[in-house]
């Protein structure tokens, strides 16, 4: 059985664990999260971000995106102060995006934009 461990601001990890960072997470996301790592024999590190304006904690959330394996990426429910950064966030190659805004500008710095979570089931760290 992996072993998953689920870390917040301000802590951090330093192993060799895969590494999710969620940022903003609907229940959804989560649930689908937890379906799928069920079915993986890895230890995974899972950052989530999901503070509210009075607590945020921006210098984590740039470390945890350039730290994490995969990051997710929810842009409609992140806080104002998050979304001032997503444009940065999105063009990172590790992250996917979320957003039923059907005008959104993010395509233009990142084809990854997703639905659901599928392609955690075939990525690649992940399944090595």
């Amino acid at each position: 059985m992996s072993k998953i461990n689920l870390i917040t601001p301000p802590d951090k990890l330093f192993n060799d664990s895969v590494s999710i960072l969620l940022i903003y997470p609907t229940n959804d996301i989560k649930d689908e999260l937890q379906d799928i790592i069920s079915l993986i024999e890895k230890d995974i590190n899972v950052y989530v971000y999901q503070l509210d304006d009075y607590e945020q904690n921006l210098d984590w959330l740039l470390s945890a995106c350039n730290m994490a394996d995969y990051v997710v990426f929810d842009v409609d429910t992140s806080s104002p102060d998050v979304r001032m950064l997503a444009s940065y966030i999105i063009s990172k190659s590790n992250t996917y995006w979320l957003t039923n805004d059907h005008k959104s500008v993010y395509n233009m710095l990142s084809v990854k934009q997703i639905y659901n979570l599928d392609f955690l089931k075939q990525a690649g760290k992940l399944n090595e």
